[in-house]
């Protein structure tokens, strides 16, 4: 594990959020966390929470596609 590319995610991160903070506009965020089998998303408006369900569906999709070979 290269400490170095964690300390570059971590930046990334906080570049992100204060760009975020700085915007000027209504932004929409959600998210999708995972504990066990039990999804629990999340959103700022419903649109967000359609599309984190679907990009969840998507990836656990493929996942399971490239687990299987």
């Amino acid at each position: 594990m290269r400490i170095d590319l964690i300390f570059l995610g971590i930046a990334l991160i906080f570049i992100g959020i204060a760009l975020l903070g700085l915007s000027a506009g209504h932004v929409q965020y959600g998210g999708v966390l995972i504990i066990g089998p039990f999804p629990i998303v999340f959103g700022s408006s419903p649109d967000m929470v359609v599309f984190g369900i679907v990009l969840t569906l998507i990836l656990l999709t493929f996942m399971l596609i490239l687990t299987r070979w």
